[in-house]
């Protein structure tokens, strides 16, 4: 077997996790794990080319203890002058209020703090210590769990953010080997007393679980857990380029119009020919069904899809009977004659009025829609003051929050290339929209007036200071 060094350092470059030049925040909490790959990264900074800070979250969550770790951990840095970034959050307080276990919550936060970090521009990538181990635990709690090759795929050798990437570099490396490496330092760590609580599942897995597998099954089942991961992780990248080629030939646009042909709308679902998906062998069409649910936000179980398969094979028997699956949180697949439609139930006799508040920049999601509506400067390189000019552009106020809600009787707007407001229920006419979408339909409100409705061409709309105002639309 290669030296430790060696080998880190080749999956590093096989999997392009570290380029030279970037500046890398290693994930310490203070443990065996964390402490090894920095240590590791240190050695390798060179031949690698990167510039290493330290990076420590406190969750909240062990008292004493966890402060003992973060002092351990700045202590650390210090000793090797390197950059340190702390920040403290409430685990168990986000795990109530969430109603999600301590673990999901503790992980939640980290990886906020991670997304923070990224977008504050000071790193280009964090990097965390998950090990072999950690790999092979996963992949067994997601197999009992009865995931399929996607949960089987375990843990990515990267993960990609909007504002950059989280890397693993040790995922081919055992835990023992990395405390065997870092005795033969000298080198102390923390340990977490956590880890051996046994109302964890995944503790469970590992005290329990895997020394039987090793004792009675195969001394090697680490390596085979981990080599199942990478397998399954080919062959989920297969599936999903056969459903990004397959998914737009069997979707069938719009929805069935009264006297024949159909219809376009702009109410969220998709419909699937039936004869053109029964065509495609079982693998395909479940990855079909779950790559669907998906577009819309949605995700289906096994079950979910079976029932779905049952009812289509059935359907010349069950004649005119009501076909429905439900997906929940309002959603549901129907079964029409000639195709299966994803559809958001809620939408059937709803007239609940809503109000969000919409952030500039930020984003909220209409769930009922399946859309999300995003308000975000424009950072045109234009002449602000020019801009002052333009007859047709529209100033917002100097505020920092807009008001997305469902338009009412009586509103009124003015289009874009037009001189004068026109009422918001006269603009719709031409969309043809049943009268579920009419009654959701949804605007934009800077203070009392109307600056933005859905699939009507809106002006240009700028600041007070002149910078750009953009309000988008993309599905969920």
């Amino acid at each position: 077997m290669l030296p430790l060094l060696q080998r880190v350092a080749e999956y590093v470059r096989a999997h392009s996790l570290i380029r030279a030049g970037e500046r890398v925040a290693i994930a310490v909490s203070g443990g065996a794990d964390s402490v090894a790959l920095l240590r590791i990264l240190l050695e390798l900074r060179d031949e690698l080319g990167t510039v290493i800070s330290v990076a420590h979250f406190h969750h909240g969550i062990r008292g004493a203890d966890a402060d003992a770790d973060e002092v351990f951990v700045a202590d650390l840095a210090s000793r090797y002058d390197l950059e340190f970034q702390v920040e403290r959050g409430e685990a168990p307080a986000r795990a109530k209020d969430s109603n999600i276990s301590l673990e999901t919550a503790a992980r939640q936060l980290r990886h906020d703090f991670f997304t923070r970090i990224l977008h504050e521009g000071k790193v280009h990538r964090v990097a965390t210590a998950h090990t072999m181990d950690d790999q092979a635990e996963t992949v067994l709690m997601k197999a009992l769990r009865g995931a399929g090759s996607r949960g089987l795929s375990g843990i990515f050798p990267e993960h990609q953010l909007a504002a950059g990437r989280i890397v693993r570099p040790l995922l081919e490396v055992r835990r023992e080997e990395l405390r065997e490496y870092l005795r033969a330092g000298k080198q102390g760590w923390r340990e977490d007393a956590s880890n051996a609580d046994l109302s964890f599942a995944r503790n469970r897995i590992r005290a329990r679980v895997l020394p039987m597998l090793r004792a009675e099954a195969n001394p090697s089942v680490d390596h085979a857990l981990a080599h199942l991961a990478e397998i399954a992780r080919a062959e989920e990248q297969y599936w999903s380029d056969q459903m990004a080629r397959l998914l737009p030939l069997i979707v069938v646009p719009g929805e069935p119009a009264r006297g024949g042909g159909r219809r376009q709308t702009s109410s969220p679902g998709i419909a699937i020919d039936i004869q053109k998906f029964s065509q495609q062998p079982l693998a395909a069409r479940r990855r079909l069904l779950r790559a669907a649910a998906e577009q819309l936000g949605r995700r289906m179980d096994f079950e979910q899809v079976r029932a779905v398969l049952h009812l289509i094979s059935q359907r010349a028997e069950r004649g005119a009977q009501k076909k429905i699956v439900e997906l929940g949180d309002g959603w549901r697949i129907r079964l029409l004659f000639r195709e299966l439609r994803f559809e958001a139930a809620e939408l059937q006799g709803s007239s609940a009025d809503y109000a969000l508040p919409l952030r500039i920049p930020g984003e909220v999601s209409l769930t009922a829609l399946g859309t999300k509506i995003r308000a975000r400067i424009c950072q045109d390189n234009g002449n602000v003051k020019n801009a002052s000019y333009n007859p047709h552009s529209v100033r917002v106020p100097a505020i920092t929050e807009l008001l997305v809600r469902n338009w009412k009787a009586g509103d009124r707007f003015r289009p874009a290339r037009h001189n004068s407001e026109k009422r918001v229920k006269e603009l719709l006419y031409p969309l043809h929209l049943s009268e579920e979408e009419k009654r959701l339909w949804p605007v934009v409100v800077a203070r009392d007036r109307i600056v933005w409705v859905r699939s009507i061409d809106s002006p240009e709309l700028r600041t007070e200071a002149g910078e750009r105002l953009l309000i988008e639309e993309s599905l969920e």
